[in-house]
């Protein structure tokens, strides 16, 4: 490839990169790119992936409204499955942070959080914010086996135990999430 330029090519400069490209007898998409980077005066430039914009109260309440087939937060507060999964916890569906959790509880992970980097991250996603085994294990949850998990988890291990510099919170996470995964597979 060209390396950066700032002068434009003149007619005879391209006509003459155009003959070079025509006598080499294969054109591909590979010399069309490097043609057109030499007659751009430098290399393209990936667009920026935009971010996603944070999940807003009213959509993370809509998304768990319909994850229980309920109208209203009166209706969710009397479905019996909801009430079964909450018992114990207190929620007061007030609060923005309160949707969210049950957002990424029962819904999924919000596009806003996803592909983070850090130590509690692991494959983009928050393991303290976001309790989601497969994603974290990188597993298929229909083609996986009790050794694939626990190969997964030996792997992450490696860099997330405490011994070797990891968070304990993460590394606790970590094994709440393969045995969860492990018992459900019982």
């Amino acid at each position: 490839m060209a390396a950066a330029r700032t002068k434009k090519l003149t007619k005879p400069e391209v006509e003459s990169l155009i003959q070079g490209l025509l006598q080499s007898g294969s054109i591909t998409h590979d010399s069309l790119l490097e043609f057109a980077e030499r007659v751009n005066g430098s290399v393209f430039k990936s667009p920026a992936k935009p971010k996603a914009k944070a999940m807003t109260m009213t959509t993370a309440k809509k998304a768990v409204l319909a994850k229980f087939n309920c109208k209203s937060v009166t209706e969710l507060r009397k479905n019996k499955t909801f009430l079964m999964s909450m018992t114990g916890e207190d929620i007061s569906f007030k609060t923005k942070d309160d949707w969210l959790k049950l957002y990424r509880r029962w819904v999924g992970v919000p596009e806003s959080e996803r592909g983070l980097e850090g130590p509690a991250c692991i494959n983009g996603i928050n393991v303290l914010e976001n309790f989601r085994p497969w994603h974290v294990f990188g597993l298929d949850p229909k083609k996986a086996t009790a050794e694939d998990v626990k190969a997964s988890f030996r792997d992450l291990v490696k860099t997330h135990h405490p011994d070797v510099g990891g968070d304990p919170r993460v590394f606790e996470r970590l094994q709440k999430m393969r045995d969860s995964v492990l018992a459900l597979m019982n």
